[in-house]
């Protein structure tokens, strides 16, 4: 409907101010339908280019990649953008120059005033060529650069007071060009997260008074890791191979693959709310230290993933007593260790403020030769152990099969006989290649039903290419 007002012939929609217009384009989720609404008419020749937010993703031709990021930035007509997001599509063979890519970093030092993320893709690894150069960005809160191996020198000639949120993944980096970024160029910085190549083996140092999350990754490289933030509250690293010193008194949250390469200050608490490792038990695997094990007296959460083969066995058993009383256990054992049954209640061994249990378990087909180590004598001395603390189970992968059902009978002859006791069993019917389809559900419920007692509240969820189903036992 055209609404003739003061004779000018404007429809109502065009007679709004830019602001609200653009809040419509914005709502079309798409910047090309956006600029195309230029062609209506002179009153929205120009409207797009005030948008306060730029989506620059989805372009499957690279040619027409390039002109549309390039004609946008050049087009764009407000003096800043709350959020600007490039991202380069993903084409055998197509890789974006080095010119308009710095040209991007130079608009987004001047205009964005919020976030920004830039993704670039099919870049040879790594590259050293043409570096790139962080300018800084006065303005913006959050940064995102993904920049595929491309070499970013980060000597900005400035500062980057606002920013918040950091992240800088598959690049090649300067370690100590990083640290003073961190350091001194980011006074604001609460959340870091690194996957990056560092040109040389010199050590990465972290500090910050600012910083809360932490996510450290190298890619190919074991350069040492150097944290001192004392307000970092979440450490997560992502390579076992790492040497770390981590300084921080109000560290809450541990994610270290590597426990025995991780030395924590004197001033990192000795209680956590969570602690995540991973340990691999192999042939000349050594056990680790108690005093890196037993640095935790205690975690509300203990999040443990361990892959025990034959010849480690019996490190597993000697580690067992140094690790962290819990109140929350998720274990995921795997391996070619033929021990599932005595290693995971050994697991359990003096775990008597345990009171949620979470489990994934796998095969447990007893092939077991005479001399296999987990029938040593330190297999079995977990028989009388309790959990009367338990007051929830929740069982991962289950399939149903007698291994299956006679391990979860064991634990629960392990729980009080009269505590009210929350289970949680879980079934999947999607097909996984190299991995066994459970057995019927009918067949898998009336085995769980006859070792259930009054006292446990069962429920089986089931999920299958339908969908989630529940059965309350």
């Amino acid at each position: 409907m055209i609404d003739h007002m003061e004779g000018r012939g404007l429809d109502r929609i065009s007679g709004l101010p830019d602001d609200l217009l653009q809040e419509i384009l914005l709502r079309l989720r798409s910047l090309p339908a956006a600029a195309r609404t230029s062609l209506l008419s002179r009153r929205w020749r120009r409207v797009w280019t005030g948008l306060p937010e730029l989506v620059l993703a989805g372009f499957h031709a690279p040619s027409t990649f390039l002109r549309a990021v390039n004609g946008t930035l050049a087009a764009y007509s407000a003096p800043t953008v709350s959020a600007l997001t490039i991202t380069v599509p993903e084409v055998e063979g197509f890789h974006v120059p080095y010119c308009p890519t710095a040209a991007w970093l130079r608009f987004a030092s001047r205009r964005v005033a919020g976030t920004f993320s830039l993704t670039l893709t099919n870049f040879p690894s790594p590259v050293t060529i043409n570096a790139l150069k962080l300018p800084p960005c006065g303005r913006a809160t959050s940064i995102t650069l993904s920049l595929d191996w491309f070499t970013l020198r980060l000597r900005p000639l400035g500062s980057f007071p606002a920013l918040t949120v950091l992240t800088i993944q598959w690049a090649v980096v300067d370690a100590q060009e990083l640290g003073e970024l961190i350091s001194s160029m980011c006074p604001r910085l609460t959340d870091l997260t690194l996957r990056v190549q560092p040109l040389t083996d010199r050590a990465v140092s972290v500090c910050s008074t600012s910083l809360k999350r932490l996510k450290f990754q190298l890619n190919e490289s074991a350069c040492p890791l150097e944290v001192v933030a004392p307000v970092l509250e979440v450490f997560v690293l992502g390579c076992p191979f790492i040497e770390a010193h981590i300084s921080a008194p109000k560290l809450a949250e541990a994610n270290v693959p590597g426990l025995n390469r991780c030395h924590f200050a004197d001033d990192v608490p000795r209680r956590l709310r969570r602690l995540q490792t991973t340990r691999y038990y192999g042939d000349g695997t050594p056990p680790l230290s108690p005093l890196k094990m037993r640095r935790f007296d205690a975690v509300d959460e203990l999040r443990l993933r361990v892959c025990i083969e034959v010849e480690g066995y019996s490190n597993f058993l000697d580690d067992l007593d140094k690790l962290p009383m819990c109140e929350t256990l998720s274990a995921n054992v795997t391996g070619r260790h033929y021990g599932y049954f005595p290693s995971m209640p050994l697991l359990l061994r003096m775990r008597n403020s345990l009171r949620k249990l979470v489990l994934e378990i796998y095969e447990m087909k007893n092939i077991c030769l005479l001399d296999c180590p987990c029938r040593l004598t330190a297999s079995h001395q977990a028989d009388n152990s309790t959990l009367d603390s338990l007051e929830e189970i929740e069982i991962r992968s289950f399939k149903g099969t007698d291994d299956h059902v006679e391990f979860l009978k064991l634990l629960l002859s392990k729980c009080s006989p009269t505590k009210l006791i929350n289970v949680e069993i879980n079934i999947s019917y999607i097909y996984e290649p190299y991995l066994d389809l459970p057995a019927p559900i009918e067949e898998v419920v009336d085995k769980v039903r006859a070792i259930c007692r009054p006292n446990l509240k069962v429920r089986v969820h089931i999920t299958s290419n339908n969908g989630i189903s529940e059965i309350v036992l």
